[in-house]
C-alpha cells in the first residue's frame, strides 16, 4: 500500500494541517554508438580500454532522446546532459537512483532506505515528483496509480547501462504523457558488447550488491547475455537518530539477444524481480512484497531512405501489503519512421498502450472506486528538423495524443538553433507539454472527507533558450535558461454549501524559471575537472482558499540553487581518484547541506578491478527531504567492490 498511501497523501494527508485550519517509448543505440561506449566502459573483455573520451570526441557521442533519432550531442537542441558508462563505473554509485545524482540539471532527494524523489525543474518531493517520463530502452517505468516512480522496483544492472540520456524541459512532443519537466531515457548496452563474464561483488555499512553477467554468440550475427543481480539495503535512521526499520533486500534476474538478419535487426530482451522492503512511516517496518516482469521486442530496419523501428513491450507489476493488494499490467505497441529528403529530417510514428490496474484495500478507510480500471493512451506525433541557411535549423513537431481520463491533448513543439561558424550551438524553443490525471487524482475515496472528481491534465508551457559550446579543445560548457507558465495543477477544494467532502480539482497556477549550466576542463591528459549548477524560483500563490485549502502544495519543496564539483583523476594508469562534492540550497524545513563522496579505485589487471568508495563524508547525520512522515537521516557509509571479467 506504499505507492497508494504515496498518492493519497499527495492528495490529502499532507493537506490535513490546512483543512484543520480552514475548519478551526526511442530508438535503439545505432553501432557507432555503442563502438565508443566500449572505450569508456572497462567491463569486459573485448572493451578493457579505459582510455577517457577528450571533450571533443564527447561533443559528437551520439544521442536519441532529443529528436527521436541518433545525433551528435553538439548538435542537440535541448537541455541534454548525458552520464556515460564511465561515469557510472566511477562513481562507485549501487543504484540507479545514486547514479543520476550525477547530472546536474536533476534534484534528487533520498527519502528513505529504498525511497526517492527525483525531479527537473522543481516539483520535487515523494508526493510532488510526478512530471517526470524515464524509459528503460523505450520501456515507460511512470505508475497510472500516481503518476510517480518507484526507483526500487525499476533498478537495472549498472555496468549494462551504455548511457543515460538526461533532458531537462518539457518533451511532451516526442514522448507525450508525463514527459512535463523532463526526461530520462536510460540505454542499455546490447548484447554484442557484454560477450564473456563478469562478476561484482560489493560490501558495505549500507549496501551489499552482487551483479553476475554471461553473455555469448549464437548463429552468424547474434549475441545474447543473461545476468543476476542482488541487493541489500540498510535501514536508515529517523531524524532523531533512531534506528527506521526500512531496510530492504532483493533480487533480479534477465536476458537480451540482440541479432541480424540481413537488414533487420531484432532485440528480444526481459527481465523479473522480487524485492522484500518495510513500509516505515510509522517506523516498524511493515514487510512488504514487490514482484514484477517485463518483456520487449525491438525490430529495426532501413526504410525509405531512413529507419523504420516497431517495438512493444509487457510489463507486470505487483505490491503486496498486510492490508492492500496492487496489481498492474502493461500492454504497448508504438511504430516510428525516421527519414529524411532534401533539407529534411523527419519523425513520425504512433503508439498505443493498454494498462489493466487493479487496487484491493481491506481498510474501509480510504479505496479506489472502482478498485479495477482499463486505461488507455493513444498517440500520434510527426517532428520535421529542416535545415536552412547560415546554419539555421528550425524543428516544428507536434503529439496528438487521447487518454481514458482527460481525453484529447495536443502537445506542440518550435525549436530553432543556430549552429555558428566557431561550431558552438545557440538555440531556442517554445513548448506545450501536459500530465494526464492518475488514479489517485480520480479515484481516490475517503467515505465523508474525500470523493473521487473530474481532475484533468496539468499542464506547461516552456520557453527556452541555450548556448553550448567547446571554445577550446580541453574546455566544454552548455548553459540553458527557462521560463515555465503552469496551469491546472493540483488543487484541494471544498464543497461551497457543506465544506466536506473534498475533491480533487485544477485552480492551481504557478510560474518558475531558472539558469542550468555545466561544463567541463582538462587540466591535464589525465585529469578532469567538471562542475555544475542549476538555480529554481517559483512564483504562486501558497494563500489557502475555498477553491484550495492546501496552498498549492502539489508545487513541491526545491532548493533554490544546487551546486556539483567532479574531480576524475587518474594518479597512475592503474590507480584513479574521483572526488565528488555537491551543494544544496535548503527546503522549507531542512538547512542547506554539502555534501563529499571520494572513490579510489585500482585496475589490478586488465580483467580485475578494486574500488573503495566512502559517501556522505562531511556530516554525521543528514536529512535530504522535508517530507513530514517519511524523511529519514543518512550517515557516513564505506563500500568496497571487487570486479572481475573473463
Amino acid at each position: 500500500m506504499r505507492q497508494f498511501r504515496r498518492g493519497a497523501a499527495a492528495a490529502v494527508l499532507l493537506v490535513l494541517p490546512a483543512v484543520a485550519q480552514a475548519e478551526e517509448t526511442p530508438a535503439a543505440a545505432s553501432p557507432d554508438t555503442a563502438a565508443i561506449a566500449r572505450q569508456t566502459m572497462g567491463l569486459g573483455p573485448d572493451d578493457q580500454d579505459l582510455a577517457r573520451l577528450s571533450l571533443e570526441e564527447l561533443a559528437m557521442v551520439e544521442v536519441t532522446s532529443v529528436s527521436r533519432r541518433p545525433e551528435a550531442l553538439a548538435d542537440a537542441a535541448a537541455a541534454i546532459f548525458v552520464i556515460s558508462a564511465d561515469d557510472i563505473r566511477r562513481s562507485g554509485a549501487t543504484s540507479l537512483p545514486e547514479v543520476l545524482r550525477l547530472a546536474p540539471n536533476l534534484s534528487v532527494q533520498r527519502v528513505n532506505a529504498v525511497d526517492y524523489a527525483i525531479s527537473a525543474r522543481g516539483f520535487n518531493g515523494y508526493e510532488t515528483s510526478n512530471k517526470l517520463l524515464v524509459l528503460i530502452d523505450g520501456r515507460s517505468i511512470y505508475s497510472t496509480l500516481n503518476s510517480g516512480v518507484l526507483w526500487d522496483a525499476h533498478d537495472v544492472m549498472l555496468q549494462d547501462i551504455e548511457r543515460i540520456e538526461v533532458i531537462s524541459g518539457p518533451g511532451g512532443a516526442l514522448y507525450g504523457s508525463n514527459a512535463m519537466n523532463g526526461v530520462i531515457n536510460i540505454i542499455t548496452r546490447s548484447a554484442h558488447d557484454s560477450r564473456g563474464t563478469l562478476l561484482s561483488v560489493g560490501a558495505g555499512d549500507d549496501d551489499d550488491a552482487l551483479a553476475l553477467r554471461h553473455g555469448g554468440d549464437f548463429g552468424g550475427a547474434g549475441s545474447w547475455r543473461a545476468w543476476l543481480t542482488g541487493h541489500r539495503r540498510n535501514e536508515s535512521q529517523s531524524v532523531t537518530g533512531a534506528e527506521a526499520n526500512d531496510d530492504a533486500r532483493g533480487v533480479r534476474a534477465g536476458v537480451r539477444a540482440d541479432w541480424s538478419i540481413g537488414e533487420d535487426r531484432l532485440t528480444l530482451q526481459g527481465d523479473a524481480f522480487d524485492n522484500e522492503v518495510a513500509v516505515n512511516e510509522n517506523l516498524l517496518g511493515v514487510e512488504t512484497s514487490v514482484r514484477g516482469a517485463s518483456v520487449l521486442g525491438r525490430w529495426n530496419r532501413p526504410l525509405a531512405g531512413g529507419e523504420f523501428q516497431v517495438q512493444a513491450y509487457y510489463d507486470r507489476y505487483e505490491r503486496t501489503e498486510p492490508d492492500s493488494v496492487e496489481e498492474a499490467d502493461t500492454w504497448d505497441l508504438s511504430v516510428q519512421h525516421a527519414f529524411a529528403f532534401g533539407p529534411h529530417q523527419v519523425v513520425l510514428g504512433a503508439g498505443h498502450r493498454v494498462v489493466e490496474s487493479r487496487f484491493f484495500a481491506t481498510s474501509s478507510i480510504a479505496f479506489l472506486d472502482p478498485a479495477e480500471r482499463t486505461l488507455t493512451l493513444t498517440n500520434l506525433f510527426v517532428q520535421d528538423q529542416i535545415a536552412l541557411d547560415h546554419g539555421l535549423t528550425l524543428t516544428v513537431g507536434a503529439k496528438f495524443e487521447d487518454n481514458s481520463f482527460s481525453g484529447q491533448e495536443f502537445l506542440p513543439n518550435v525549436r530553432l538553433a543556430w549552429r555558428r561558424p566557431g561550431g558552438d550551438l545557440l538555440w531556442a524553443a517554445v513548448s506545450r507539454a501536459s500530465r494526464t490525471p492518475n488514479r489517485i487524482e480520480r479515484d481516490l475515496t475517503f467515505p465523508g472527507f474525500l470523493v473521487g472528481g473530474d481532475f484533468q491534465s496539468e499542464t506547461a508551457t516552456a520557453w527556452e533558450l541555450g548556448y553550448r559550446a567547446n571554445p577550446r579543445p580541453r574546455m566544454s560548457f552548455s548553459i540553458n535558461a527557462f521560463y515555465n507558465v503552469y496551469d491546472g495543477l493540483r488543487t484541494v477544494s471544498v464543497n461551497p454549501a457543506t465544506f466536506l467532502p473534498l475533491t480533487l480539482t485544477n485552480h492551481g497556477e504557478a510560474k518558475t524559471w531558472g539558469v542550468e549550466a555545466w561544463g567541463s576542463y582538462d587540466v591535464s591528459p589525465t585529469w578532469r575537472l567538471s562542475a555544475g549548477v542549476s538555480t529554481l524560483t517559483k512564483d504562486y500563490d501558497p494563500t489557502p482558499t475555498p477553491e484550495d485549502i492546501s496552498g498549492l502544495i502539489s508545487i513541491g519543496d526545491d532548493p533554490d540553487y544546487q551546486v556539483l564539483v567532479r574531480s576524475q583523476h587518474d594518479l597512475t594508469d592503474a590507480v584513479e581518484l574521483d572526488v565528488r562534492l555537491r551543494a544544496v540550497g535548503d527546503l522549507a524545513v531542512v538547512d542547506d547541506y554539502v555534501e563529499a563522496d571520494v572513490r579510489l579505485g585500482w585496475q589490478l589487471t586488465d580483467r580485475l578491478e578494486l574500488s573503495l568508495t566512502g559517501q556522505n563524508l562531511i556530516e554525521d547525520r543528514r536529512v535530504e527531504t522535508g517530507d513530514p512522515i517519511r524523511g529519514r537521516a543518512f550517515g557516513r557509509t564505506v563500500f568496497g567492490a571487487l570486479q572481475v571479467s573473463f
